[in-house]
């Protein structure tokens, strides 16, 4: 087995739920990985918030909720949830209390990102 597949499930992610995603192709999956330590859609939600445009917020961690389940990133997802139902209304006062879970959201992902590079 691929060592970052490993790697993965030491992390406890859902390896098998995304392969089974992934049309039991190995490879796609970690080339997604791949594409996801890469990408910088997490800085964007970072940003979005520091700007405090809900909108953004919004848009940034539901498109990472969906990252996050088709890669099997479970605690990511977990992570990101309470950020997605608080401004899914896309109203201002849903950013309010979110510092601690946005930065606890975003260290988790470089800290994942990491551990895929280092295999990758």
């Amino acid at each position: 087995m691929n060592r970052i597949i490993k790697a993965m499930e030491k992390e406890q992610c859902d390896v098998k739920d995304a392969l089974t995603r992934c049309m039991n192709m190995e490879e796609l999956y970690v080339e997604l990985l791949g594409l996801f330590a890469e990408d910088t859609q997490i800085d964007k939600l970072v940003d979005a918030f520091r700007k405090h445009n809900v909108e953004d917020v919004f848009f940034h961690s539901h498109t990472l909720k969906g990252v996050y389940t088709n890669l099997g990133m479970r605690q990511l997802y977990e992570l990101d949830v309470p950020i997605v139902e608080s401004t899914r209304d896309k109203q201002p006062e849903g950013l309010d209390g979110l510092d601690g879970q946005v930065s606890k959201l975003y260290e988790e992902h470089k800290r994942i990102a990491a551990v895929i590079r280092e295999y990758i």
